[in-house]
């Protein structure tokens, strides 16, 4: 009877197990599904999250009336991504003239020189018919489409941007309404601080990686404008930007300026930028970041990795920049349930391995 009752109960949890994880699959779909009203909520959510420490300090620090404090949080917020926008359209139409001239040209020479070295060894023909002449690549027509689709999605940015700001308005306007109900539930008080600490971790991670980002950006700048790369300014926005986005964001930010010094360059001028872009991210990755941030999430390295690939297969590039901080409320909710806290304990990163205590907790329960 014991035998056959384990056996009843191993079933059950397989069970279990199979439909909670075809219920995740569906709730991933419907996420995909519905990704373009879903992004600006999420986006909303965790902007207010790092922009309420403005707010906080406005009011709390400088005496600000709560409504002008939400106004002024706004207003830096709309400023630095307006500014974005409008630099990215200024810098594409400044590309499109440089790639139609000096880029065109020395791409050609780079393309001609290829082919006689491989002529030589017989090979020509065959990589003629793989790569065509970049003149296909870089002809009026091919430089105007490429601009135009900078430009709408440029547009479509600022109109995304509008509405994350009006939901980011009253985030801000009731965040204190919103913590005063979340700290009268009738949920256990080492909940409520779980939950409160893991909010103040993502703001500081947000924080942080801001300050980490600027500082990739301005030394990717310095670095490609030393080194005579063109549109050095707008591979240090790139290097900002995409820093955000774990390990996979430093790797695609360096490809452009490489590709270019490549280009125009000399093998010399390409080691230099790939070992400019290598010693920056190693520097800020591994360096500046840990020391502020350190294991504070408990998340390995090839957990935030994964997350990162599956959160842009749901919502794209918002959801690569999103990846962490999603994560980090998923491992915390995992943490809290009495059947899923070991997938919580295979993914984390902490040597103390607080994930058996909480097994008990829910034991005793």
């Amino acid at each position: 009877m014991k035998n056959a009752h384990q056996m009843h109960e191993k079933k059950a949890d397989g069970a279990r197990i199979l439909v909670m994880v075809a219920a995740a699959i569906v709730i991933l779909i419907g996420l995909r599904e519905l990704r373009d009203l879903v992004v600006p909520i999420m986006l909303a959510a965790f902007l207010a999250i790092i922009s309420y420490s403005i707010t906080d300090v406005l009011r709390n620090k400088l005496r600000f009336p709560h409504w002008l404090a939400v106004v002024s949080t706004i207003v830096v917020d709309a400023g630095v991504l307006y500014a974005v926008g409008t630099l990215i359209r200024f810098l594409a139409a400044d590309m499109r003239n440089t790639l139609q001239s000096e880029v065109a040209v020395k791409f050609q020479e780079k393309y001609n020189d290829l082919m006689c070295w491989l002529d030589n060894w017989g090979l020509g023909e065959q990589a003629r018919q793989i790569f065509d002449s970049p003149q296909n690549y870089f002809g009026t027509e091919q430089i105007v489409n490429i601009s135009q689709a900078i430009g709408s999605q440029t547009l479509s940015f600022m109109s995304i941007t509008t509405l994350i700001l009006v939901l980011m308005t009253f985030l801000l306007s009731e965040a204190r309404l919103f913590l005063r109900n979340f700290r009268a539930l009738p949920n256990s008080v080492q909940g409520k601080n779980q939950i409160i600490n893991a909010l103040k971790g993502i703001q500081k991670y947000l924080f942080i990686k801001t300050i980490a980002s600027a500082c990739t950006g301005l030394l990717a700048w310095w670095l490609c404008a030393s080194l005579d790369v063109p549109f050095a300014f707008l591979w240090g926005v790139v290097a900002y930007v995409l820093n955000y986005i774990p390990t996979i964001g430093s790797i695609v930010a360096a490809i452009p300026p490489i590709l270019l010094a490549l280009i125009l360059g000399s093998w010399s001028d390409t080691f230099l930028v790939a070992s400019g872009y290598i010693a920056i991210n190693f520097m800020i990755g591994n360096g500046i970041e840990p020391i502020f941030l350190g294991k504070q999430f408990g998340i390995a390295t090839s957990v935030v990795l994964l997350s990162v690939l599956l959160w842009g297969w749901v919502w794209g590039t918002a959801g690569m920049f999103l990846a962490v901080p999603i994560t980090v409320l998923i491992k915390l909710a995992l943490e809290n349930s009495r059947d899923l806290y070991w997938v919580a304990a295979i993914i984390d990163d902490d040597d103390e391995h607080r994930i058996p205590d909480l097994q008990e907790n829910n034991n005793n329960n």
